[in-house]
């Protein structure tokens, strides 16, 4: 709801620079709250006996509850992480295959979204760059829905679907003259490598800013992009089921949303590591009242810097170190495709429940695909998602399709949906 939106933004903007001390006290009695409320509403956590624990006494003894693992929140049943007694009709509702091509259907309350939603506007005045008033295009793999405020030319997004083609892509970003451009690092690199200095030199008359999200951004793209855009870039964190995990301010701290998600570093067992060592990243967005994620392992490594960011803001600082790594199938002609198109087919298509894609070493492609439906028309599905396939590509491929009875699982119990041996001309 806009209104609600509305009145959080000045306290999301309040929140972020409050004192260390009121932050842990916020988090712990948000935690407490949602570790309450899912005990007696959420099918997964009243079942298991190692969360009917009292209140915790401070945010150590977090360490004392277990890990929610993706894979958990595959395996059982969607009803068992949503709460009883709640309206489905409030829910905001997120379909994500991730980069493992295994479909999570996320739920949100209406609340802790709206909340989301207006402390996005601090992650743009964070870069003391961002004017309300300034075009942005948005490279991504789907439409977002228009808000009614970009009718009064506040905010406006210009979606440019990475799916196309990369000269209609051009053509499209070039004719809106945008003064931010967002996309994935992976998209942003292919951009820079297709831009002609004519049209590179027209880009950069307008842009002022540049914003990467959902894939690592390494120190040397980041210098890539600052020299090849000639804006200065910023970085963002965000998950479907967690929404931001952290935002970039101008002097380069990547501070947690921490008035909304707390964050952990953990080592492979589960155990809390300190501040400044490296370790797998646990979230718990406490506001959350639809689906309680507790100790969501979100699939990411990183490191929480213990030093104060020169900004002034008090938001602890998080480094993601090493990223989920998307592969890109290089097809004969030398076009390249990237994660997001096998995601459209493994999130959306109607008949597929999961995909997976391999690349060998002399450049065969293979597409696994589990039926939505075990009992349909094996071969109806395979023609649909093949020519749905094509028409994302724009042209056919040499591809083989079939069908599988589950996607191949890393020992670590992590899926990939997209791999990759072959390395010429990447």
């Amino acid at each position: 709801m806009f209104l609600r939106e509305a009145l959080y933004v000045p306290v999301t903007l309040v929140r972020q620079y409050l004192p260390a001390a009121a932050l842990r006290r916020r988090r712990l009695r948000g935690i407490n709250g949602m570790l309450a409320y899912a005990r007696e509403r959420v099918p997964h956590y009243r079942d298991d006996e190692r969360y009917a624990v009292p209140p915790l006494d401070s945010l150590d003894d977090l360490a004392g509850l277990p890990v929610l693992r993706k894979q958990t929140l595959r395996d059982r049943p969607q009803p068992d992480f949503l709460a009883e007694g709640t309206d489905p009709a409030r829910w905001r509702q997120f379909q994500t295959s991730g980069s493992t091509g295994r479909r999570v259907l996320v739920r949100h309350d209406e609340r802790s979204h709206d909340y989301h939603m207006a402390a996005c506007f601090r992650r743009f005045l964070a870069t003391g760059r961002y004017r309300p008033t300034d075009r942005l295009s948005h490279l991504r793999p789907y439409e977002s829905p228009g808000r009614f405020f970009e009718k009064l030319k506040l905010f406006r997004r210009h979606t440019v679907l990475t799916r196309l083609p990369m000269d209609e892509i051009k053509a499209a970003l070039l004719a809106n003259r945008p003064q931010v451009l967002i996309g994935w690092p992976v998209h942003l690199r292919e951009l820079l490598r297709s831009l002609s200095p004519a049209e590179l030199a027209q880009l950069r008359r307008t842009l002022r800013l540049v914003f990467t999200e959902s894939e690592l951004l390494t120190p040397e793209i980041r210098a890539r992009f600052t020299e090849g855009f000639g804006v200065p870039v910023r970085d963002e964190y965000s998950a479907f089921e967690v929404l931001n995990v952290y935002y970039e301010c101008w002097a380069g701290g990547r501070h947690i949303a921490e008035d909304r998600v707390h964050v952990e570093i953990v080592d492979d067992e589960g155990r809390p590591l300190p501040d400044g060592a490296e370790g797998r990243l646990l979230v718990t967005a406490y506001m959350e009242r639809a689906m309680p994620l507790l100790r969501y392992e979100i699939g990411d490594i990183g490191r929480i810097d213990p030093r104060p960011c020169r900004c002034g803001r008090t938001f602890r600082t998080l480094e993601l170190t090493r990223g989920r790594a998307d592969d890109v199938v290089v097809l004969a002609d030398g076009r390249k495709l990237y994660s997001d198109t096998f995601m459209w087919i493994s999130a959306w298509h109607p008949g597929v429940a999961e995909c997976f894609v391999q690349q060998d070493a002399a450049g065969r492609v293979r597409m696994s695909v589990v039926l939505q439906d075990p009992g349909a028309d094996r071969g109806a599905v395979l023609d649909a998602v093949r020519a749905q396939l094509f028409e994302l590509v724009g042209g056919s491929f040499e591809i083989d399709l079939v069908t599988a009875g589950e996607l191949p699982v890393s020992a670590g119990g992590k899926g990939k949906l997209v791999a990759s041996e072959y390395r010429v001309g990447v």
